[in-house]
């Protein structure tokens, strides 16, 4: 090992020298106390072999997979030079529309060629997006498919919430109600957010804690693109409804019709292959003569509101519960003893726990 990367809540990244080839590779090793927990390390393993599989340009590439003379796991990965998507939208606040058609087509190419192979990510999200250097501009890969799910099943079920679910803010509707039938459409969802998130600076979900946040995902709908950034068409507000649909079978079938649709909004061709590989400063040409369509109202073919429940009705009695499950968590924080970690799984135990009721109780209305 050469250096150390980056650190996570998994595990600590390195850069190092592959041992037969000398080139630069990006050794990722758990941390000690995450090795301990089995469905941690599960996660892991599952992370190596599905991406051994998959042979894309816009998905990380791995090497190889093993263990540490401590026991520590450890996986080696193509070194990457450039920085998360994350660490953009923190820094920036916004993605530049030249180069968020780039990166957005090329993500949708990623997840269209991981969706052949019947792999869902279920754990998009800018920080697992990372956007290396370029001279026409940055290509993309996505990382940590250790959240994956075979539709064809495979292997041992990852249960541990938060661990399989995704990360709360870029969540599915049928990721937060805990349903199994997730598919194709659930990564679509996250991408919609994602795209979301870099046009306007905010997330498309956003609360105080992860209840509030799920709650948001069954049953609300973010302010209009078009509402909170400048010379976004309104067309991009179709689009985005689309995407984040609550019912997956009104959203776009694939990540390529969401990508296609989005460059469409602002005038160019539905074709995220083409503009996948255009240089930005060609994109950016191509925008300044683009003419966007009009569109719809933001949320005109959309889902129904939920029907209201009655004061003092299992289903409002439930909802309370969710709500304030987060207010739980902070009491919990404040236990001597507890620290970040336990208090945040805590916190997602809880708000599992109050959405199941939540559900179970509009089941029985």
């Amino acid at each position: 090992m050469v250096a150390r990367i980056a650190d996570g809540a998994m595990g600590r990244v390195y850069e190092g020298r592959h041992y037969e080839s000398k080139g630069r590779v990006a050794i990722k090793v758990l941390h000690a106390d995450v090795a301990r927990d089995s469905v941690a390390v599960e996660r892991f393993k599952r992370e190596y072999e599905t991406a051994t599989e998959m042979k894309h340009p816009n998905i990380v590439r791995v090497i190889e997979f093993g263990a540490t003379p401590e026991g520590l796991s450890f996986m080696t990965m193509e070194y990457l030079e450039g920085e998360e998507l994350g660490h953009v939208l923190r820094r920036d606040g916004r993605v530049e529309i030249s180069r968020l058609v780039r990166v957005g087509s090329q993500i949708a190419l990623g997840l269209e060629y991981a969706h052949s192979f019947g792999f869902i990510h279920r754990d998009l999200k800018p920080d697992n997006i990372f956007l290396c250097k370029g001279e026409q501009g940055e290509t993309v890969r996505i990382l940590d498919f250790g959240s994956v799910k075979l539709q064809m099943d495979t292997g041992p079920k990852l249960t541990a919430f938060g661990t399989t679910l995704g990360s709360p803010y870029y969540m599915s509707p049928e990721q937060a109600m805990g349903k199994q039938d997730v598919d194709q459409r659930t990564d679509v969802f996250a991408l919609a957010a994602i795209l979301y998130e870099c046009l306007t600076g905010k997330i498309a979900f956003e609360a105080l804690n992860v209840a509030q946040i799920l709650i948001k995902i069954i049953n609300g709908n973010p302010v209009p693109p078009s509402q909170r950034g400048e010379n976004i068409p309104s067309g991009v507000d179709d689009v985005i409804d689309k995407g984040l649909r609550k019912d997956k079978t009104k959203r776009y079938p694939d990540a390529t019709s969401l990508a296609g649709a989005f460059c469409a909004a602002y005038g160019l061709d539905a074709d995220p292959k083409k503009w996948g590989d255009t240089p930005t400063a060609d994109i950016a040409a191509a925008l300044g003569t683009a003419q966007p369509p009009a569109a719809r109202a933001f949320g005109v073919v959309s889902d129904p509101p939920p029907a209201m429940s009655p004061v003092g009705s299992p289903a409002a009695a439930s909802a309370a519960r969710l709500s304030s499950a987060g207010s739980i968590t902070d009491r919990f924080s404040q236990v001597p003893g507890m620290g970040t970690n336990q208090t945040v799984k805590l916190g997602i135990a809880v708000a599992a726990v109050a959405v199941l009721a939540l559900v179970t109780a509009l089941l029985m209305r």
